[in-house]
């Protein structure tokens, strides 16, 4: 991928966060419509890149696509995409903290059996209260996406 610090990765990475966000339904119409907002604005000039980063939004080599077209545009172009972009990073930020793999308000069982819980900006298992009566079983969970440094 390109050089982390140019404007084409910053948006590439958040398109691709938000796009694992809304495919996962994990965001609310706020974070669809920033994210709908610099889909629109960044298809003027990649829109089958986005469109199949969408569909894969882990593929690296399209990020760097993407980012290498977004590099080449004029600045005022590129400033633009990345207030938008700017603007989707802070509502997924805001949202972050509320994606909860296993949210249980009471929970009776005997036995307690959890799968792999992956959580990245969010919380794994939340069980308000349990009384353990018989076997509560649940298999792997992944919460959040994996963010990397920020």
């Amino acid at each position: 991928m390109a050089d982390p610090l140019t404007v084409g990765v910053v948006v590439a990475g958040t398109l691709r966060l938000a796009a694992e966000a809304v495919v996962k339904s994990a965001v609310g119409e706020v974070v669809k419509d920033a994210y709908a907002a610099l889909k629109s604005k960044l298809s003027a000039w990649a829109a089958s890149d986005v469109a199949a980063l969408e569909q894969q939004p882990s593929s690296t080599a399209r990020q760097a696509v993407i980012a290498e077209i977004v590099d080449g545009l004029p600045p005022a172009e590129q400033d633009a995409l990345r207030k938008l972009a700017q603007v989707l990073a802070a509502e997924l930020e805001k949202r972050a903290p509320n994606i909860i793999g296993l949210d249980v308000g009471r929970l009776k069982a005997l036995q307690a059996e959890l799968g792999n819980i992956t959580v990245t900006d969010g919380t794994g298992v939340c069980i308000q209260e349990a009384e353990i009566g018989d076997t509560f079983k649940v298999g792997d969970i992944s919460v959040g996406s994996s963010l990397g440094k920020r």
